[in-house]
């Protein structure tokens, strides 16, 4: 998608409905406003909401509408009931689900993992930044890294352990081709997450957490595999990091 810079420099909340990929590095403020209008499509005159022929809405929108007027118009209830309760319960995972992982099993080949969903790309990117700043310590083992000391459940040894296996799955999933199998393309490996230093291990963990509490997402909706746009706080000044970083190369 070609990139204009004019609609980029407009902050969500004023601007017209059109195309927003959280990919991308459009650094408009607001972490509720950023899903919502990652949730958001446009559709001939109506909005579809995640790709519903019949309308989402319960009259056609103007060209004039701006995410804020439409977010505002769905908090409120000046849109149909069913816009709103759409939006407070949404699948948390895509594509291959399965039954979750508790401990870490003997046989790991399963290729096809699920993801989170698409309108979580900032919380997906937030956990990648993370990631990428615990392996400074692998470089630079002074760097600071620092975990979550108050807001989350603590977590256990046996959580740690797990979370960084799944991590690390992840990281080798990226190097996997669709088929599953290793793509001959790929000149590195996966970064070894498991040669972090413990302490940098479980202050990865915690921030990961962190990350789906900010989110509205608890231990409860993690296991549902549910989350609701109504449990994500405004952060009307919320950029996120890695949009943050790469704005400014």
């Amino acid at each position: 998608m070609v990139r204009d810079e004019a609609v980029l420099a407009i902050a969500l909340g004023d601007r017209p409905l059109s195309p927003f990929d959280p990919a991308s590095e459009d650094v408009s403020p607001g972490r509720r406003i950023r899903v919502f209008a990652a949730l958001v499509s446009k559709r001939r005159a109506q909005l579809a909401f995640l790709g519903e022929t019949e309308g989402w809405l319960s009259e056609p929108q103007p060209e004039s509408t701006t995410y804020g007027r439409l977010l505002e118009a769905v908090e409120s209830g000046k849109c149909s009931l069913a816009a709103y309760e759409s939006l407070s319960c949404l699948p948390l995972r895509v594509g291959y689900v399965g039954q979750l992982i508790s401990s870490i099993p003997v046989d790991a080949s399963r290729s096809h993992d699920p993801e989170l969903h698409f309108a979580l790309q900032d919380l997906a990117n937030e956990i990648n930044e993370d990631i990428r700043e615990a392996l400074e310590v692998l470089q630079d083992p002074r760097a600071h890294y620092c975990g979550v000391d108050e807001g989350i459940e603590p977590v256990t040894d046996e959580h740690v352990s797990l979370v960084i296996w799944a991590l690390q799955r992840e990281l080798n999933r990226e190097l996997r081709s669709p088929d599953g199998f290793p793509s001959a393309r790929t000149a590195l490996p996966a970064a070894p997450l498991s040669e972090l230093p413990w302490d940098i291990q479980r202050a990865l963990v915690e921030r990961r957490r962190l990350r789906f509490k900010q989110w509205g997402i608890g231990r409860e909706g993690w296991a549902r595999g549910e989350w609701s746009l109504w449990d994500i706080p405004p952060d009307v000044h919320y950029v996120p990091r890695r949009t943050q970083r790469l704005a400014v190369r």
